[in-house]
């Protein structure tokens, strides 16, 4: 009989991230229509997102759209004063770095949708008048 190789689809990495986001990874194809879904989300003023600072109530705005990341918080693979520091303010510069120059990987950015909801005030208007 002869040996028949197998290559895998996919390398160990991503099957690791495959099973991390579960049925998220089937959401993608939908991506296309974020842009849609934001022009019906709230529009949330800094004022607003101020008042959210605490833990059991962390909101941040991460690229103009604001997350309620409350619920996710005891589940954070990092320390929590990294992320508590960020709780009701303009957080893209932590995302973007996570404190030591590295951006935050594709699976925490769909992670991070999940979370979504709202657009910063100022930020929604300078985004569809871009369209």
């Amino acid at each position: 009989m002869p040996s028949t190789r197998f290559v895998p689809l996919l390398s160990p990495r991503q099957w690791g991230l495959a099973a991390f986001l579960g049925t998220a990874l089937l959401a993608s194809p939908l991506a296309s229509m974020a842009d849609e879904a934001d022009e019906t989300l709230p529009v949330i003023t800094q004022e607003e997102l101020a008042r959210h600072d605490q833990p059991e109530d962390c909101w941040k705005a991460i690229h103009g759209k604001v997350y309620d990341i409350s619920e996710y918080l005891p589940r954070h693979p990092g320390p929590p004063a990294l992320v508590l520091h960020w709780c009701g303010q303009e957080a893209t510069e932590a995302w973007e770095t996570k404190g030591y120059g590295m951006p935050h990987s594709d699976a925490a950015g769909i992670l991070l949708e999940g979370y979504l909801i709202g657009i910063l005030e100022g930020e929604a208007s300078a985004d569809r008048e871009q369209d």
